[in-house]
């Protein structure tokens, strides 16, 4: 395949040199792509596009939020506004009502008092009743004395004059009028307005007037302020209200002063938080560097759990540059979502994509990497980081377990529903913004919205990745499984034997991968395939003759050979044209490894000098599984054939003839490259022995001279039943006309390496 990475990769072995073709190299430069790739993205969140403009000046251009911050001149400003509008704090001397009363008795009781005094005057003098005495200076001096305050003398002796009736009714309605605005409350401010209010209050009795002006001057000083001012509850009262003020938000993307526009105060302020003001231009560069240390450490953790705890994405560069580039790809989208609303960003699509393409375990810690990259771009790194990590541990075990890409849809409900729940909680946690804004269901619905959107975004890139990184995702091997790809109605309609054959092997593939922990459907998959080659010459190989002639009788055995181990070459051919992935053509190429053919290896050393025959002409080209699904695949494929070809067998023979085989192989070297311990290789020999023991049961075995008693009796009784048993077939003799190896050739003497019902490893054990 020309395109994609693989071509990508020709093209650099071809114009880098030598020295770049070392994986390590490789490696190392990918890395240095990536790290120039995440310092930008992050960076040039952080640290925008500066400017170095002061008060008065106009911008030079639009200047534009990068991301989301608190306008800390406008919030204050309404937060003033706030505490202004809270009215001052008052407390009430219940005292107040009290002293007005004594008061206002204490008056009366003046006048009273003088009034006596005139009457004993009266009575000394023979003058009589106190109304009929007329009051002196001296009274009326006596009497303000007692008052406390002045009054004009027409007043002072209609006050004298007055007789006690009257007096006692304006004392009654004089304390109604003045308890009433006491009851209303009287602040220290308030005080003038309330004694001009109780005058004309009182100019409305029913009094002479001057009578009504004694009254005026007592009640104006017996009132008095009862709501004394709170400075600390006031203050309080504020600061509450200071603090229920929603921040005012700038989004991202917003122009905080339009191009031309002088730039106020505040206006620096803003510029200041959003990182666009240049006031030092070391500023920049120690941002610069900052975010590249941090992307730095970023990447030796995930390098270091590569090299650790995955060494197939770190040693395979397609994966390797697959684990870079998504998260690239994923911040790219964030950045342009960014200024619509931070909680819209689709992280949750790297982490997804990572989990099918390559395994769940490393999309999680690329989620724990991107939660701190978004954290930093958002401006709020504990809040979105939190979102975006359980998003993306959402986003990572969803979709471990694909069966078809609908299932894409329910995955990206869950992360909907894991985003949207997160953010309501840190907006619980923090309270803000408050529950009962519309902000926070603002970021609420914007979160589940992004959750959607990952699911979409992964099911549209996904099939380019497939097929640029030629990777296969479950979703992908589910389709190429399906009967009707045109290559396996091929395979089933011109090679209906090995059509028959690849379906054994995918059984015995995939119990035998399931057993040791691999990827199962992948070596089913690649079982359907690994013979396609075949469709070429069909009647060339065993399966597919039918009892007919065999054409390897008219041919020498090097062109036989050429022609067995051509089918390889055929396969991968054939795979190319129907654009099969790579993983399902390292199948094809690696499933027969750089054995020989031995029956025709044989044959030619049988028909000429032995020493004369080249090996190497009845070896296929390999190269030898790398992988331990298509190692797997290799020993179903000699396993299945040979088995089959016995005819009877028995379950202990059924084990000598696996463990054989897989001890033969691995003498040869074909497993060297495949990571398959030998507790692997007896697991994989004890599910052969179990799937073939159930696929090729027979019935009991009887002595010859029980065998033939039974003959005799069913010549006298008649046909047999359908539920009666019958003698075993004999063995199909494996000869001449079986061509190849494994699938292609006859088995040679199946000897036991643990004998059988031995469940040791073919050599031993580990």
């Amino acid at each position: 395949m020309d395109g994609g990475f693989a071509g990508l990769g020709r093209w650099l072995d071809r114009h880098l040199g030598e020295q770049w073709r070392e994986p390590q190299v490789r490696r190392f430069m990918w890395s240095g792509l990536f790290f120039l790739c995440f310092t930008l993205l992050l960076a040039t969140a952080v640290a925008p596009a500066q400017v170095r403009v002061r008060p008065g000046q106009a911008a030079p251009r639009d200047l534009v939020a990068p991301k989301q911050l608190i306008d800390r001149p406008a919030t204050e400003r309404l937060r003033q506004e706030a505490a202004r509008a809270v009215p001052d704090q008052y407390q009430e001397d219940d005292s107040a009502a009290e002293q007005a009363r004594r008061d206002l008795e204490a008056a009366f009781a003046a006048v009273a008092a003088v009034q006596d005094a005139m009457a004993r005057r009266g009575q000394a003098d023979g003058q009589g009743a106190p109304a009929e005495a007329a009051p002196t200076a001296a009274d009326r001096s006596r009497l303000e004395e007692r008052l406390g305050f002045s009054l004009p003398a027409e007043v002072a002796d209609a006050v004298l004059a007055a007789g006690k009736g009257t007096l006692e009714a304006m004392r009654r309605d004089l304390w109604t009028l003045v308890r009433r605005e006491l009851d209303q409350g009287i602040k220290e401010d308030q005080l003038a307005a309330t004694r001009l209010r109780l005058g004309e209050e009182i100019e409305n009795l029913d009094y002479p007037q001057p009578l009504r002006q004694f009254m005026r001057q007592v009640g104006s000083r017996v009132l008095r302020p009862n709501l004394i001012f709170d400075r600390e509850g006031t203050e309080e009262a504020r600061r509450r209200a200071m603090e229920q003020v929603d921040p005012v938000v700038i989004v991202p993307g917003e122009v905080i002063v339009e191009a031309g526009e002088k730039v106020t105060e505040e206006d620096m302020v803003r510029l200041r938080d959003a990182g666009l003001l240049q006031e030092d231009p070391w500023d920049l560069a120690g941002i610069w560097a900052g975010t590249g240390l941090l992307v730095l450490l970023g990447m030796a953790a995930g390098g270091a759990y590569l090299a650790t705890f995955d060494r197939r994405v770190y040693e395979d560069e397609p994966r390797f540059v697959l684990f870079g580039l998504v998260p690239v790809i994923t911040l790219v989208f964030a950045r342009l979502l960014q200024p619509v609303s931070p909680y819209l960003m689709p992280v949750a699509t790297g982490p997804m994509l990572l989990a099918v393409l390559l395994n769940p375990r490393t999309a999680l810690v690329a989620a724990m990497l991107l939660s701190v990259a978004v954290g930093v771009m958002a401006g709020d790194g504990l809040r979105f980081g939190i979102v975006t990590f359980l998003g993306g541990a959402a986003a990572a075990f969803s979709v471990s377990r694909l069966g078809h890409r609908s299932d894409f849809i329910r995955a990206g409900a869950i992360i909907a529903g894991v985003n949207a729940a997160s953010t309501l909680a840190l907006a619980l946690m923090f309270g803000s913004p408050p529950l009962t804004g519309l902000e926070v269901w603002k970021q609420v619905g914007w979160s589940a919205f992004g959750g959607l959107l990952a699911a979409i975004l992964t099911i549209g890139l996904l099939p380019f990745l497939e097929s640029f990184f030629g990777l296969v995702t479950p979703v992908r091997l589910i389709e190429l499984a399906n009967p009707n790809q045109p290559l396996l109605r091929r395979l089933l309609v011109e090679a209906p034997g090995t059509y028959h054959h690849s379906l054994m092997v995918a059984n015995l593939a995939e119990a035998a991968v399931e057993e040791i922990g691999g990827n199962s459907l992948l070596a089913r998959v690649g079982a359907y395939y690994h013979d396609v080659g075949k469709i070429r010459r069909p009647y060339f190989f065993i399966e597919n003759q039918f009892g007919g002639e065999n054409p390897h009788d008219k041919l020498s055995p090097n062109l036989s050979a050429l022609i067995i181990t051509a089918h390889v070459k055929d396969g991968i051919e054939l795979a190319r044209q129907h654009g099969l992935p790579e993983e399902i053509i390292r199948f094809i190429r690696e499933h027969h490894g750089t054995t020989r053919v031995e029956y025709f290896l044989r044959r030619a050393q049988e028909m000429g000098e032995p020493d004369q025959v080249l090996e190497g002409n009845f070896r296929y080209d390999g190269p030898p599984p790398t992988t331990r699904e298509t190692a797997v695949v290799m020993l179903a494929d000699g396993v299945e054939a040979t088995v089959r070809s016995l005819g009877h067998l028995t379950p202990g023979r059924i084990e000598q003839v696996v463990r054989k085989i897989i001890k033969d192989r691995l003498n040869d070297g074909q497993l060297d490259r495949a990571d398959l311990t030998f507790r692997d290789l007896d697991r994989i020999a004890s599910t052969f022995v179990r799937v073939l023991t159930g696929i090729f049961h027979h019935r009991i075995e009887y002595p010859e001279v029980v065998l033939k008693e039974m003959e005799r009796a069913r010549r006298k009784e008649g046909p047999p039943s359908r539920t009666g048993s019958r003698p075993p077939q004999a063995p199909e003799p494996a000869g001449p006309e079986r061509a190849g190896t494994g699938a292609d050739e006859p088995p040679g003497p199946a000897a036991g390496a643990g004998g059988p019902g031995s469940h040791r490893p073919p050599d031993g054990g580990d």
